[in-house]
């Protein structure tokens, strides 16, 4: 490896300062919104000062982020090797104009040009026969009435037409495959042009090469590591799951890669991370936060208004990380940067494309059930419940389904924690029909004109798949957070549901093949006169 690192310097590389050795690109880490990069080289060297060049890499990188390490490979005692200077060049490059090349485009360009017009020039010439070929004809129809009126008609007249037409569809052919030939001499003529007026502009280059100062106790084998960030390169996570039978998910994790750092990335070890190596952190600025208090006017002391309002669930997980106002959006890893690491050595072309990695795949036992929120949707849908049990939790992405061995749709799941289970929808049953309808009333009644508004939902549901299915239908009562208001269900309701402190009423449901069933869920909402609820 030391006689193949060590590369012969090029009369273009007389820039660079040192001996040019070939330290290709060996791991990669690709951040949230960046990459860091690290080269490495094995070389036989010498005692004392070195000085090697690395040529070329992308002028992108940050110079601040350069490092270098240097150990010895041989496992000896004594003191260590140190990099004493290391550094990154660059140079803009503008190449003079290119004559010679522009003088056989314009060659190309005339003689093409002569071939055009003298095609053009002939085709002029059939068209001209083409019409009087035409002529010919008419005076021939012409000619043959005339005679027709006074004699009988003459087979060699037959002859003589058929011979014009032949003739005129020999000409049609010709011009139609002259008009093609046309066509491919102008795209050449304008391409040809293109590239000669390329030729006239100067070429420019910017190039960057890297400078290290090495010091070396002895003679022998030495692992030098270059490391320096880059941008134009980010990652987003993306999944794929599968449903395999009734009671089983399989899940591969994934990295969506893009990168236009300006060099490939070939046989790399890869890595993704959520770090944030530019995100720095702000002290408050500290306010004075006052208090008072006021005496409540007459209409407050007389009227409470309320209002209706959704509110998420809580459920147990890792808590977010805090975002504010000037934070791009970007990974949810919960409050702690994690690391994932593609199994084996990648290429990633720099071409500002996406390239999908899978870093991680597990199975896991699932809890399925058919689900019905008709507020929600109108269609039941199957949803899977599974626990996730790889170390590293799955952060917030894509989820593409499949099923019953092809492509079933996308999903979308939030940050999972270690260990959580979590939820998928797998699209829904087209042989399962949902309809909702909703009726409200309004009544004052009593001596202090209480207020009563009643609802009634009723959810119609049809089983058209031709097998018996279990469906967990789902509706929602309000919840009060006020004693003045009360929520109750009335006696209409159909029995056999749960009520949730959450307000959601759920009832499990058995539905034989070409079955229909209806559910209603009837309660009411009262209040005092004195509270106005606006929802």
């Amino acid at each position: 490896m030391a006689e193949s690192a060590v590369a012969r310097k090029e009369p273009g590389d007389a820039w660079l300062a040192g001996r040019l050795v070939k330290a290709e690109i060996d791991s990669v880490l690709v951040m949230e919104d960046r990459a860091q990069v690290t080269r490495a080289v094995e070389l036989e060297l010498e005692a004392g000062k070195q000085r090697l060049c690395v040529s070329p890499v992308t002028p992108l990188l940050a110079d601040r982020t350069l490092r270098c390490n240097v150990r010895a490979l041989d496992g000896e005692g004594g003191p260590a090797a140190r990099a004493l200077d290391f550094q990154v060049r660059r140079r803009y490059l503008v190449r003079a104009a290119r004559p010679d090349q522009e003088q056989e485009l314009t060659r190309d360009i005339e003689s093409l040009a002569d071939e055009y017009r003298s095609i053009y020039d002939q085709a002029r010439s059939a068209l001209r026969e083409h019409a009087l070929v035409g002529l010919a004809l008419q005076a021939q129809a012409a000619r043959m009435q005339s005679r027709l009126v006074v004699g009988p008609f003459d087979p060699s007249w037959a002859d003589e037409i058929r011979s014009a037409f032949d003739r005129q569809a020999a000409i049609s052919d010709q011009l139609l495959a002259a008009g093609l030939d046309q066509q491919d001499r102008q795209a050449r003529l304008e391409r040809l042009v293109q590239e000669r007026a390329l030729a006239l502009q100067p070429v420019s280059d910017y190039q960057a090469g890297l400078e290290v100062e090495l010091e070396l106790p002895r003679r022998g084998r030495y692992r030098i590591e270059l490391e320096y960030q880059v941008p134009c390169a980010l990652w987003r996570p993306s999944y794929a799951a599968e449903l395999a039978g009734t009671d089983r998910v399989r899940w591969r994790s994934a990295g969506m890669v893009w990168q236009a750092t300006g060099e490939d990335w070939q046989a790399v070890e890869l890595s993704f991370s959520t770090d944030r190596p530019t995100l720095g952190a702000e002290l408050p600025l500290l306010e004075d936060d006052s208090l008072s208090s006021r005496e409540k006017s007459e209409r407050e002391k007389r009227i409470i208004e309320v209002s209706s309002r959704d509110e998420v669930i809580a459920r147990t997980s890792e808590a977010p990380p805090e975002q504010r106002a000037d934070t791009p959006p970007g990974l949810d890893d919960g409050g702690e940067a994690r690391t994932y690491r593609v199994p084996k050595r990648v290429d990633v072309p720099s071409d500002g494309r996406p390239h999908r990695l899978d870093f991680d795949a597990w199975e896991s036992e699932a809890d399925c059930e058919l689900v019905c929120m008709p507020e929600k949707a109108g269609f039941v849908f199957l949803r899977s419940l599974q626990k996730m049990p790889a170390a590293l939790p799955l952060l917030a992405g894509p989820v593409e389904l499949f099923r019953h061995g092809g492509y079933t749709g996308r999903s979308q799941i939030r940050y999972v924690a270690p260990g959580e289970r979590f939820e998928l929808s797998w699209g829904s049953e087209d042989g399962l029909v949902v309809l909702r309808d909703v009726e409200r009333e309004y009544e004052e009644s009593g001596l202090r004109k209480r207020r009563h508004h009643r609802f009634e939902v009723t959810v119609y549901l049809a089983n058209f798949t031709g097998e018996p299915q279990g469906i967990r239908l789902l509706e929602r009562v309000p919840v009060s957070e006020i004693e003045q208001v009360a929520v109750e269900l009335s006696d209409k309701s159909t029995p056999g549901f749960d009520r949730s402190d959450q307000g959601l009423v759920t009832w499990k449901l058995d539905l034989a093949p070409d079955a229909e069933r209806k559910v209603r869920l009837a309660f009411e909402v009262s209040m005092p006169q004195k509270v106005v609820w606006s929802g």
